[in-house]
């Protein structure tokens, strides 16, 4: 029976309208073929004729799907000949290896992402850093500035008593002289 659903699997081919031809992916449904809804997510599917009886997975859902029986088909009439599940079966190896190259090569970008990922964050932590160094310098530099401020005020007021003091000699002075 893991043979069967293998070979089901293998020949299940998602179908993305019911045109006879769809050339987005490729995929030809022949007058054979058998073409079916998912009764769980109602994708439609297409499978070979020899499918009809077995038990696969959606291709889209996961769920295990029957594959429908045509009216007047028997399951006798599915006999595969020997030559054939060797021909499934390599198709099957060489699809495997293809999807192993896949895989391998989505790993590795990964991999990549991953190691992109550690040195972005390094990155931030680095500008948060530095910016917390500019934040305590701006601090630093106001606080500065506002004591620099308060200090020239008081100078300015000094000055300011200065020249009122003096000018209130010289009047003190001009009025001595004058008596």
């Amino acid at each position: 029976m893991a043979e069967e659903e293998l070979d089901a699997e293998v020949a299940a081919e998602a179908v993305e309208d019911s045109e006879y031809d769809n050339s987005e992916n490729g995929t030809i449904i022949r007058d054979t073929d058998i073409v079916f809804d998912c009764p769980h997510c109602g994708h439609n599917l297409a499978i070979d004729y020899r499918g009809a009886g077995l038990q696969i997975n959606c291709v889209q859902c996961g769920e295990s799907v029957l594959v429908p029986i045509p009216d007047g088909m028997k399951i006798d009439d599915l006999d595969i000949e020997p030559g054939e599940i060797l021909k499934q079966l390599f198709k099957t190896r060489r699809d495997l290896q293809k999807q192993e190259l896949r895989a391998e090569g989505l790993e590795e970008q990964v991999r990549g992402l991953v190691e992109r990922n550690s040195m972005l964050y390094a990155q931030c932590e680095a500008l948060a850093m530095q910016v917390a160094e500019l934040r305590n310098f701006c601090q630093q530099h106001a606080s500065v500035g506002e004591k620099m401020v308060a200090l020239l005020d008081r100078m300015s007021a000094s000055l300011a008593n200065d020249a009122a003091s003096a000018e209130a000699g010289d009047e003190n002075a001009e009025a001595a002289a004058e008596a």
